[in-house]
């Protein structure tokens, strides 16, 4: 990205074109590749760019530095120093605030002249790669995946021998053989099968709905994220949804990726057990819940998320009630929330390997604009980088070893933040915060739980600590990318 190391920029990696060959040549011999699709990237700006990655076997490109420069980019590659100056990678606004930060140039990006560039870029690349896709005589550019057969080495024969690159590949013998192989008919996704559910309840006037489901799996990917379109839909062109959804998934369940995602207002999601990556990611309202689930022996167990929990989640209430993994709420830009996972034996920081022990494995709140998030347990190595915006409420719990001191060692080399103790409005937060969890817990009948965790609310000020920006508006000179 424009906020790598310079030395990731110059040294790490190699040619996407080696990548895309390699993964297709090993999908074919494995007989998986029509069940997995090749995306690749990497400094693509023509359509004869685009044409020869699709030969060498990707089904989708991505042209994301042109894109950027199609709205104004100068590629200045410094985009972690919240110094652009054509307003893309900052959070500055106005050219008064960039005179107040010091910019010498500053121009506020243009949305419709953005978006109207964007749109001519593409569509002349689009038409550019119809003409080439015509000119190998073929009807459609899928047609022409993987055909290295059409490619050839125009030059640099003698320094270069890029003959691996056309070597034709076969399917394996097994592939042809139909009749060892038993085709299932893929099932419905779940996802469709909610909306399908709930408004069709809604159409016969049910404004209160609850769709409840027994143990989901890793398969069940991104649910409730297709209601929330179809709702987001009616509301914008007018046919509007006043109806409140309750989604529930039952104990034992660990839901697929992509969990409410663009999460709503009116939705609740709440899943007893556990979830993947992307729990509530962009989610714009609404609450979720992950929440522990009753094994067979009767314990509580799970309540746990995947990596990147509420990235980018711009409002609604989100609650996490075990632990999560890395990039725990990066880029959070609004909603409010809870990460109910406690230390069950004091801290050891002189073991290291902070994250292995921790109730968020590493890079918490990383680019964070504005929200609040209330952490009861250790919230793991190298948080807040980047921040700039919102306030983290860490528990300050001497007897465990979570100190002043213990959180900030985990704070990010390079954050521009500060550890303090509570003013009014933080002591107001974390009652508002922490009562919602409270409230959540008693909802599914934890009830000694939740009166342990009420004891806190009697003196938020010495239980809690805050985490906010030393500015608002922060030059972040080490990038952690």
């Amino acid at each position: 990205t424009g906020a790598a190391r310079l030395h990731a920029l110059k040294y790490a990696g190699l040619p996407v074109e080696i990548g895309v060959r390699r993964a297709h040549r090993a999908l074919v011999r494995a007989g998986l590749r029509d069940r997995v699709e090749i995306w690749a990237d990497g400094g693509l700006k023509t359509a004869y760019d685009v044409l020869r990655m699709v030969l060498l076997g990707a089904d989708r490109v991505g042209m994301a530095t042109m894109a950027m420069v199609a709205i104004g980019c100068t590629i200045c590659r410094g985009c972690q120093l919240d110094t652009c100056h054509v307003g893309i990678t900052t959070q500055i606004e106005t050219v008064e605030e960039a005179l107040a930060h010091g910019l010498k140039r500053f121009v506020p990006q243009d949305l419709d002249r953005a978006v109207e560039h964007l749109t001519r870029f593409f569509e002349a690349k689009g038409e550019a790669l119809r003409e080439l896709v015509a000119a190998l005589g073929a009807r459609s550019l899928r047609e022409l995946r993987g055909r290295v057969d059409l490619l050839y080495q125009r030059d640099h024969l003698e320094e270069l021998d890029l003959s691996y690159f056309f070597l034709p590949v076969e399917e394996p013998e097994w592939l042809k053989d139909t009749s060892a192989h038993v085709l299932r008919k893929p099932l419905n996704q779940l996802t469709r099968t909610i909306t399908e559910v709930v408004m069709g309840a809604y159409g016969e006037g049910s404004r209160k709905l609850v769709f409840q489901e027994g143990p989901v799996n890793s398969t069940d990917r991104a649910l409730g994220a297709h209601l929330a379109g179809e709702i987001a839909r009616r509301r914008l062109y007018g046919k509007g949804f006043d109806a409140e959804v309750e989604l529930r998934f039952d104990a034992g369940s660990v839901a697929g990726n992509g969990l409410a995602a663009f999460n709503l207002e009116g939705m609740k999601v709440v899943v007893e057990g556990g979830a993947q990556d992307g729990v509530a990611k962009s989610a714009f309202g609404g609450t979720v819940a992950i929440l522990k689930g009753r094994n067979p022996y009767g314990a509580y167990v799970d309540g746990s998320v995947g990596k990147s929990f509420a990235y980018g989640a711009i409002g609604g209430l989100l609650i996490v009630e075990g632990v999560a993994d890395s990039r725990f709420c990066i880029r959070l830009s609004g909603a409010d929330v809870i990460l109910g996972g406690e230390p069950e034996r004091p801290l050891r920081d002189e073991l290291g390997n902070l994250a292995a022990r921790a109730q968020a494995k590493g890079f918490a709140f990383e680019y964070m604009t504005r929200g609040r998030a209330l952490v009861l347990g250790d919230p793991g190595p190298w948080i807040c980088s980047g921040m700039t915006g919102g306030r983290v409420y860490l528990r300050h719990w001497p007897e465990m070893g979570l100190t002043e001191e213990a959180m900030k060692r985990r704070l990010a080399k390079g954050a521009k933040v500060a550890v303090k103790p509570l003013d009014l409005r933080g002591i107001e937060d974390v009652r508002e915060l922490l009562s919602a969890y409270i409230r959540v817990l008693k909802e599914a009948k934890r009830e000694e739980k939740a009166a342990r965790l009420e004891k806190l609310l009697e003196d938020p000020a010495q239980h809690f600590r805050m985490v906010e920006p030393v500015n608002q508006q922060v030059e972040q000179g080490v990038s952690t990318e």
